[in-house]
């Protein structure tokens, strides 16, 4: 489709509505706060309790990690399918895609972290009869460790880094090959992640008690990065459409969507937990069972009852009937309840490795999510400041704005 032949499809309502987001100074303010906040924890709690403080780091990192990651997964599967309604809300994918760059920059404080965090990161853990199993025959070591997760990182910014780019320029060419050459990166994108997550899963979370071992524990990591991806963009739909920038442009259609995406992957995400909590409870070993004694029959048993409410019950029987799906409150309130079920998920994951007796939740923890939400709302806002809300020169918009599930 030619930039004339699109010029003349798309309706003048619908192009008017692209235009960047106009953000007040109180809101940048709001969100430098947040972030001051959660800098200003963590520095205080690195003084009295650096195992705990990089812990949370660790935790609240790994989520703003897997919101950028599920905006450029959003992207490249929706490419690669060719949809439709999505378009009206792919920029959304873009703004949270922006994030991963920066979150290779914020690994550096998880690598400084690694002598904190990690026992198989101490000589004395890796000496003697232990040593072939705790490190895993050298593979877990600071150095190795440190360089395949920027490796990766550094692959995932590229390929964001690409799809943003061919978006946004394509708001100023409307040239459909710039949407071709992403369906094909797309693919090798799609490949590459699969075994590229999976492995910095096994790194940065699994690792944290390695002689525990899960074969599904990258699926049930992406199963989260997913739903709360998901959610993440129904919530920025929803608030920009409430706004006014996407009004006209994202409907009641496209909230039955990402509604439906939302239940599914309850469902899947159930599955993929309750299939590994079923082989270690079936299996019986004493390698794999102590990992899940940890999380169950002490404090940490109530954590993950509150995630799956927040990311199966609710979601599940909530957004089960259509009107519920595109009911934007609704769809708001489950959205968030799925974010927030993440958070917990990987508190419940990460946190017995250090406190295996009880849970723990105090200011800190606090404090340092507090100021990793301010950074996704802070790049989020200033990316779609900078950026038409919606990408109008993809030739598939127009129809995507008159999309009708």
């Amino acid at each position: 489709m030619s930039a004339e032949t699109y010029a003349h499809a798309a309706p003048a309502q619908e192009r008017l509505k692209a235009a960047p987001l106009s953000v007040s100074g109180a809101v940048r303010v709001f969100f430098g706060v947040m972030i001051a906040i959660g800098v200003i924890t963590f520095a205080l709690e690195v003084s009295t309790d650096p195992t705990r403080a990089y812990a949370a780091w660790l935790h609240n990192y790994w989520v703003f990690l897997c919101l950028g990651l599920a905006g450029t997964f959003f992207s490249a599967i929706h490419y690669i399918v060719g949809a439709t309604w999505s378009v009206a809300v792919r920029r959304i994918a873009d703004a949270f895609s922006s994030c991963v760059p920066l979150a290779l920059v914020l690994f550096l404080v998880v690598a400084v972290g690694i002598p904190h965090l990690y026992i198989w990161s101490s000589t004395a853990a890796t000496q003697g009869i232990g040593a072939k199993l705790i490190a895993k025959g050298g593979y877990l070591s600071s150095n190795f460790f440190i360089a395949r997760n920027v490796f990766f990182l550094a692959l995932w910014s590229f390929f964001s880094w690409y799809f943003v780019r061919n978006s946004t320029r394509q708001d100023e060419t409307r040239d459909y090959r710039l949407t071709q050459k992403s369906t094909k990166i797309s693919a090798i994108f799609l490949v590459t992640f699969a075994l590229t997550f999976t492995l910095a899963s096994f790194d940065m979370l699994m690792s944290l008690e390695p002689t525990w071992y899960s074969t599904i524990f990258g699926v049930y990591c992406w199963a989260g990065l997913w739903q709360s991806g998901l959610a993440a963009i129904a919530i920025v739909a929803i608030l920009l459409r409430r706004q006014g920038a996407l009004d006209g442009v994202v409907t009641r259609a496209h909230y039955h969507d990402l509604g439906k995406l939302i239940f599914a992957f309850s469902v899947f995400w159930t599955y993929i937990g309750f299939s590994q909590f079923m082989l270690i409870w079936y299996a019986n070993l004493p390698e794999e069972i102590e990992w899940m004694i940890h999380r169950i029959y002490t404090g940490w048993g109530a954590v993950i009852i509150a995630v799956a409410v927040l990311r199966w019950v609710i979601p599940f029987f909530v957004l089960m009937p259509i009107k519920m799906k595109e009911n934007e409150t609704v769809l708001l309130i489950v959205s968030a309840g799925v974010i927030l079920g993440q958070w917990l998920d990987m508190y419940w994951v990460i946190y017995p490795a250090f406190s295996p007796e009880h849970a723990v939740l105090s200011w800190n923890e606090i404090g340092v999510a507090v100021g990793f939400l301010g950074l996704v709302g802070w790049k989020v806002q200033s990316f779609l400041s900078r950026h038409p809300v919606a990408p109008h020169g993809d030739p598939l918009f127009p129809a995507s704005v008159r999309f009708h599930s």
